[in-house]
């Protein structure tokens, strides 16, 4: 009985009065997640991944958090508000939280923590986008930040929902070893982290429940919590059913229907609003600086078919920019690319591509920077789901393209990126809010670290991709998102793919575990385990 938090303890002495039996509490929770979700490093204003985030917030309390509803809750900040055009953000503190090491939180750790994110020399790859330039960052006193900019940002909930905020003193004492050392607010405190194999979260004992996610004040009922990263796609499938892990997240759709409706399970799927799997253009260079050999390829694939090979259909369509779950989402671009792999030949002809010697392999013939006679090959680089490429690879071949797909992971990702040397590259941001489009797509953010990867500039592009961090409602920016997915799709910017739901198996016995407003993300605060 130990390990079960107040709530229970409150719901088993009324079971104890009326006479039926209590449950008890496993104090220990495993998660078998896919290995292409362990990040590179745990210290989230370097790694620029949703999982690390995820993974973060076990350990860091943000200012604020998203609930499952979609709406903004309290959690390290109590209050906030913005002026009319978002350009000054106030944020109240709680004044009853320390770090895990015993150092204060307050607003002059806020600062340095966004101070951080800000300084060239930690190179943020996501977050110092995200936060956005600020001018300024005011510690007005002791529970009172003020986060001041020259332009309109206001999505910075969105931003500081996913922030991790580390104790300064902590980030001081171990310097590059930080990330393995993490120190934060949260409900769980950094055990062990064994790369390549699992990381171990223990409960601390001096958490607050500072998060109104949380059902009760005070510690979480968990002891540890242990994420597995599993490279095997069936062992990770397996995993739930055979006892091995309590949870099984991100499961691959082929055991969906092992868990699915099941008694002995349980089991949900949720959608990730956001820009689907999405395979982005280097417009710098041959072949695919020719728009006519982008639209070809977009005119020779088929995903619908790719989702009923690979996944039996349990994946959603994905047509453009935004993803079609996307409340932003533009429906013409639906129809910009139906399937027609006539008209993907023609264009290939006209750019120059071309079978001359029958072979079944285009080369090139009169294409400009290119020798005449090299094939037509086009690199395709994935983190994960090579099985998407190597369908795409297979649709391809028959009109004279030889699609080359290479597993990378996300240090190799970046490095190519950094140095131009991509064709197709894989690039997924999750959010329900447009902004997103910005960071993907607008040149300003053509720079080392950051996310705009393709090389287009285009002026009327990048104003409507401004404005979605100026226009302060959300049907104002889905109009202003709607004109710039019509650019993109026009210049033919982006392959489309699909979208992955998120399928999570769990044992019967686990209880609590709260699924959040995005399918790739979730809450442990009020987790329990059946014994």
């Amino acid at each position: 009985m130990k390990h079960v938090r107040r709530a229970s303890l409150v719901s088993a002495i009324a079971l104890v009065a009326a006479g039926l039996a209590v449950p008890a509490f496993a104090a220990d929770l495993t998660i078998a997640m896919p290995a292409n979700q362990e990040p590179a490093s745990l210290d989230g204003h370097i790694d620029p991944y949703q999982s690390t985030w995820l993974l973060d917030s076990f350990v860091a309390d943000p200012l604020v958090v998203l609930h499952p509803d979609g709406k903004y809750g309290p959690a390290l900040a109590t209050e906030w508000s913005s002026n009319e055009d978002g350009t000054e953000w106030t944020f109240k503190l709680r004044d009853d939280v320390t770090f895990q090491d015993g150092t204060p939180f307050n607003a002059a750790a806020v600062k340095a923590n966004l101070e951080r994110i800000a300084a060239p020399e930690t190179a943020s790859k996501q977050l110092k986008s995200d936060i956005g330039p600020f001018t300024s960052v005011e510690a007005v006193d002791d529970t009172t930040v003020k986060i001041t900019y020259d332009t309109p940002w206001v999505t910075l909930l969105d931003a500081v929902r996913r922030t991790p905020l580390w104790s300064p003193a902590a980030i001081a004492e171990y310097g590059a070893d930080f990330d393995k050392k993490l120190v934060g607010t949260g409900p769980f405190t950094l055990q062990e982290w064994v790369p390549n194999d699992h990381i171990t979260f223990a409960k601390w004992a001096d958490y607050g429940g500072w998060n109104s996610i949380m059902e009760n004040p005070g510690p979480v009922a968990l002891d540890t919590v242990t994420v597995n990263f599993i490279g095997e796609p069936a062992v990770l499938g397996s995993l739930v059913e055979y006892g091995d892990a309590d949870i099984g997240f991100a499961i691959p759709a082929q055991y969906v229907e092992d868990y699915k409706d099941k008694d002995d399970f349980q089991f949900y799927s949720k959608g990730q609003s956001g820009t689907g799997l999405q395979m982005v253009m280097n417009t710098r260079k041959p072949p695919l600086s020719d728009i006519r050999v982008r639209k070809a390829l977009n005119f020779a694939a088929d995903q619908e078919a790719v989702n009923e090979l690979l996944y039996d259909g349990a994946y959603t369509p994905s047509d453009g920019p935004l993803n079609n779950s996307h409340v932003c989402f533009w429906d013409g671009a639906t129809a910009m690319y139906a399937t027609d792999t006539e008209k993907a030949k023609a264009l290939l002809d006209e750019a120059g591509w071309r079978d001359e010697d029958g072979d079944g392999m285009r080369e090139a013939h009169g294409v400009e920077g290119v020798e005449d006679g090299t094939p037509l090959s086009i690199k395709y680089n994935i983190l994960h789901h090579q099985e998407i490429g190597e369908a795409l690879q297979a649709q391809f071949r028959p009109i004279g393209i030889n699609l080359e797909v290479e597993q990378v992971p996300g240090p190799v990702q970046l490095d190519r990126v950094q140095n131009r040397t991509f064709d197709l590259m894989y690039e997924r941001q999750r959010s329900p809010d447009p902004l997103i489009l910005d960071q993907v797509w607008n040149s300003k953010w053509d720079e080392p670290g950051g996310w705009a990867w393709t090389g287009f500039k285009d002026a009327t592009l990048d104003g409507y991709l401004d404005k979605l961090r100026s226009l302060p409602s959300v049907e104002a920016r889905c109009e202003a998102a709607i004109e710039a997915q019509k650019i993109i799709m026009e210049n033919a910017l982006m392959l489309p793919t699909l979208s992955q739901p998120i399928f999570v198996a769990m044992r019967p016995e686990v209880k609590g575990f709260l699924p959040g407003a995005e399918g790739n993300w979730f809450f442990l605060q009020n987790t329990t385990v059946e014994d």
